[in-house]
């Protein structure tokens, strides 16, 4: 399970599932065109997953990117929590 305190690493793994079931996707389209039933319901069906999919990974991509580019939030939270230590003692 991702630290969820930490977005990148949280991105970085659903992007990783993402990109499994992307692989087995093409697995089945690949099936599909071996048994020349491309028109068939079921393999465009697939065809649209995929597609979802690979939009859906390339916004993980790009939000990563994002998160890379912003300030960490942590340094500003760990001095919080030890000013609020020091307020206490």
């Amino acid at each position: 399970m991702p630290d969820q305190s930490d977005p990148i690493k949280t991105l970085l793994t659903a992007r990783e599932r993402l990109v499994d079931e992307r692989r087995a996707l093409t697995v089945a389209i690949a099936l599909g065109y071996r048994r020349r039933r491309t028109d068939e319901h079921n393999t465009n069906e697939i065809r649209e997953t995929f597609i979802v999919l690979q939009n859906t990974i390339e916004a993980i991509g790009r939000a990563i990117e994002d998160e890379r580019r912003l300030p960490s939030r942590f340094p500003l939270e760990a001095q919080m929590a030890v000013e609020e230590q020091a307020a206490a003692v």
